[in-house]
């Protein structure tokens, strides 16, 4: 196949070498890796290449979850949602295979869905933002901030403007 020609996405067979940031290569299917749009359209600008597509902005453990996340999906058919309050109510949205997949400590779920938005995975960006909105929907706002570290950076002013909003919304 020539270089300068985007692979067939039709040959599931085809491979792409993708290196994380650390140094980490991993061979994908093409199919899996054309779920992120930054390597589809990195092959489609300059072609399939030798050398591995290289993204320094994802550690090697996280690019290995995100890779393991494309291959289980490479075959799926798009489906991107419409409506996120929908997604939040339905505890059917997210399957067992994907919520066993998300089942890991919240420094590393937080990873994973900053790589799907580097490397532009939409299913994998909804499907973080899904699992964090359901594990967040019942909490107050400190048990939130103090989970993943947030800083509560209002004045007490700020503070006493929003209760008395939310105050009204009840």
């Amino acid at each position: 196949m020539p270089q300068d020609r985007p692979p067939d996405r039709q040959n599931k067979q085809q491979m792409i070498r993708i290196e994380s940031g650390d140094g980490r290569q991993f061979l994908v299917y093409t199919a899996a890796a054309f779920m992120s749009d930054l390597v589809r359209n990195t092959v489609e600008d300059v072609g399939m290449v030798d050398e591995a597509i290289v993204l320094p902005n994802v550690r090697g453990d996280v690019l290995a979850k995100v890779v393991e996340y494309c291959m289980y999906h490479k075959d799926d058919a798009r489906i991107v949602s419409s409506s996120v309050p929908d997604i939040v109510q339905d505890d059917r949205v997210v399957d067992a295979w994907d919520n066993r997949f998300m089942a890991v400590d919240d420094a590393l779920m937080l990873e994973i869905l900053v790589a799907a938005d580097y490397m532009s995975i939409e299913p994998l960006v909804e499907l973080g933002c899904t699992v964090i909105a359901k594990i967040i929907r019942f909490m107050e706002p400190e048990d939130i901030r103090q989970r993943y570290g947030i800083e509560d950076d209002f004045t007490d002013e700020q503070r006493s403007h929003i209760e008395r909003e939310m105050a009204q919304l009840r």
